[in-house]
């Protein structure tokens, strides 16, 4: 499944989860949220806000979220 998507709509909905990308750029600054459109998808402003594309942005999100943290691919690689 899409795990960005995910986390996006479960933050939407109160769910706890832990610090990620997606913890900041939603309303004054706290946890994205969204809600999925006539097709079922997420708005694709707020999907990509909680993707790190480049080191300089994983090294900023790690930074904002505190170490340790743990990289995790969004898709591809058959769960290996």
């Amino acid at each position: 499944g899409d795990k960005i998507a995910a986390n996006i709509l479960a933050q939407t909905a109160g769910v706890p989860s832990i610090p990620w990308s997606g913890s900041f750029g939603g309303p004054n600054d706290g946890p994205l949220v969204g809600e999925l459109d006539d097709k079922g998808t997420l708005d694709a402003e707020v999907f990509e806000k909680a993707t790190v594309k480049t080191v300089d942005e994983a090294l900023a999100a790690a930074n904002r979220i505190g170490y340790p943290v743990m990289l995790k691919a969004s898709e591809g690689g058959g769960g290996k």
